[in-house]
């Protein structure tokens, strides 16, 4: 079992990077959230690993923190969820927003990551709604998801109006932390982040 993995980046590419180790240049699957904060080719990088192992395929997926990481496990724990689905659902969304689509049953913005399907959306939020819950009652208790479901819906529908996708809305939604969340906060913050609102 490979629990974390660090040494010099050399390489990155749209999914993966290449980290040298002992000498030895191991190819890891990253999801995007990873890949946006991995240093500058050249520096030293830690990662959380994951290996992956079925039938012929033998693969290694590292995180940016042990959080994600057990997102991803967690995922490929449901029944029909491969890893490729798993790391996309992961590149949309952050841990904590992640947890709050599933706690709010949210299909639509579940199923807006390509590779997720209908059937595999609802399986995600079957299987894992119950397991999810006491780390989503633990966002509610910090402020980061009081209300969460309803506003989030309602500033993401908003953001659609307005021309941005389902998973572009809610990548610009992750991280916004209020102790009383408001609507017209929550589209400020994503505008920001969008590069169409103004402080």
């Amino acid at each position: 079992m490979i629990d974390f993995l660090e040494g010099t980046l050399v390489e990155k590419a749209e999914d993966r990077a290449v980290v040298s180790v002992g000498g030895v240049g191991l190819a890891v699957f990253l999801s995007a959230n990873t890949l946006r904060g991995l240093p500058p080719v050249g520096r030293k990088v830690r990662l959380y690993g994951h290996l992956y192992l079925k039938e012929d395929v033998l693969q290694l997926f590292g995180f940016r923190d042990r959080r994600e990481r057990e997102m991803f496990r967690r995922l490929i724990g449901v029944t029909g969820v491969g890893p490729r689905a798993a790391m996309a659902l992961l590149s949309a969304y952050d841990p904590d927003t992640f947890i709050r689509l599933v706690a709010t049953e949210d299909l639509e913005a579940i199923t807006a990551v390509s590779g997720v399907g209908k059937k595999s959306g609802q399986r995600i939020i079957v299987e894992l709604k119950d397991k999810l819950a006491p780390l989503a009652r633990d966002l509610s208790a910090s402020g980061a998801g009081a209300d969460g479901g309803d506003l989030l819906r309602e500033a993401r529908e908003a953001l659609k109006g307005l021309g941005y996708t389902v998973a572009e809305a809610n990548r610009a939604l992750e991280g916004y932390r209020s102790e009383e969340p408001r609507v017209e906060d929550m589209i400020k913050y994503a505008l920001r982040r969008l590069g169409g609102g103004k402080s």
